[in-house]
């Protein structure tokens, strides 16, 4: 019996947003941005000096040294933890490139994920669940700012 795959669906909305909206959106992009680069230091620094890799869910959300900084403080807990997951993930699949490579079954060394470069913006995710989830009121989003 085969087991059912669960679908997952991202919704994309373009907005026009003014300026002061806009100005919003870019701080949260841009703080998400930074603390993704914190989060990927702290994971590529656990990973060099211990050969540890974070692979789990929540590793560096419930990290203090990320977790209760100005930067993931200064985001929603909820992109603060899409934003952290993001990093975690990345360095889930590096650890399954790794363990391919160490077998022989990949033909290129993995390197460890990297920081944005650039702008350094980061996409701000509001799942669509909880309480912090984004809703419509009369065809403008709104997005929680606050716990």
């Amino acid at each position: 019996m085969s087991q059912a795959k669960k679908l997952m669906g991202v919704q994309q909305i373009l907005l026009s947003p003014n300026e002061e909206t806009k100005a919003l959106l870019e701080y949260l992009c841009q703080q998400a941005g930074k603390l993704y680069n914190n989060g990927v230091y702290f994971a590529r620094q656990m990973f060099f000096k211990t050969g540890k890799l974070l692979s789990g869910k929540f590793d560096l959300a419930f990290e203090p040294s990320i977790s209760k900084t100005l930067i993931a403080q200064s985001l929603p807990s909820t992109p603060m933890q899409q934003t952290l997951m993001s990093v975690t993930e990345a360095f889930k699949s590096f650890k399954e490139l790794r363990g391919l490579y160490i077998k022989g079954q990949l033909h290129f060394k993995p390197k460890p994920p990297d920081y944005l470069k650039g702008s350094k913006l980061f996409k701000v995710a509001y799942p669509n669940s909880g309480g912090q989830r984004p809703i419509f009121i009369d065809g403008q989003l709104r997005l929680r700012l606050t716990e």
